[in-house]
């Protein structure tokens, strides 16, 4: 019964609980900074491609049937591995109520296979699992490593959009030592006067750069650029113009110690 526990596992990175299903694999849910929860079954012998298993939420057996729970959802394989986000966060209702995940695997040279989940110690994980998700960061490092940041026209005042993008970036950078350089670059459209362009784009950029050290970031980490009207990345028609007028925000990761001497080692 100990290896048929939930176990829990995070951090402000992302947050997990896992279950050991003896003889077939692993079910795991987890959670990501700014998405949907994932639920995925792994394999540690089956291998399926363009294939999906139906995933259910089943009574327990010492549970009324009547009170069963109607929910479903498909998990999508890929190799060993096999996932979903729909419906998943009543299956992490469930789990906390101990009810058992069962996932239908279609037949495979005539043989159907059925994986259940053991619903022991899911409360406490479930509630661990609870908190983690409060403590993540807004945004993962794959959204916060190239953000645009978009303006009025004319202007170089910080928008709540733009306020909350700050936000994640500054809160991404202190958690995450490997970030070693903030590259922020101003841009504007091509209308109006080429200089009042580059004085705006500049001007764009400082106020970016501002907010970021307000926000807790090293004035020594930040690389401050602008253009101007140079370097659009659209069309410079009344939709262009809008993606133009923006700044770049770029987070550079520096090589750590441990992983410039596993490179040492490998060449």
């Amino acid at each position: 019964m100990e290896k048929a526990s939930w176990l829990y596992n995070g951090d402000i990175f992302n947050c997990e609980i896992s279950h050991d299903v003896d003889g077939f694999g692993q079910y795991k849910i987890t959670a990501y900074p700014g998405d949907e929860l994932i639920i995925s079954l792994h394999s540690d012998w089956l291998r399926l491609f363009d294939t999906t298993s139906d995933i259910y939420i089943e009574s327990s057996a010492w549970q009324q049937q009547h009170n069963k729970p109607f929910t479903h959802s498909e998990l999508t394989w890929r190799g060993s591995f096999a996932h979903t986000s729909r419906n998943s966060r009543a299956f992490l209702e469930a789990l906390e109520q101990g009810q058992t995940w069962q996932a239908n695997i279609a037949p495979i040279n005539g043989v159907q296979y059925q994986v259940n989940s053991t619903p022991v110690s899911t409360r406490s994980a479930v509630r661990q699992f609870r908190l983690c998700q409060q403590e993540l960061l807004p945004k993962p490092f794959s959204y916060v490593r190239r953000v645009d940041l978009t303006f009025d026209s004319n202007s170089s005042k910080l928008d709540a959009d733009i306020e909350q993008d700050l936000i994640a970036i500054s809160r991404y950078i202190s958690a995450d030592p490997t970030v070693t350089e903030v590259l922020v670059d101003g841009h504007a459209d091509d209308s109006g006067d080429r200089f009042i362009n580059l004085q705006l784009s500049k001007e764009r950029a400082l106020e970016v750069q501002s907010r970021l050290i307000e926000l807790g970031v090293s004035v020594n980490m930040i690389q401050v650029r602008h253009h101007g009207s140079r370097n659009p990345i659209a069309t410079n028609n009344a939709q262009g113009r809008e993606l133009n007028r923006r700044v770049m925000v770029r987070l550079v990761k520096g090589t750590t110690k441990a992983s410039s001497k596993t490179a040492k080692v490998s060449q």
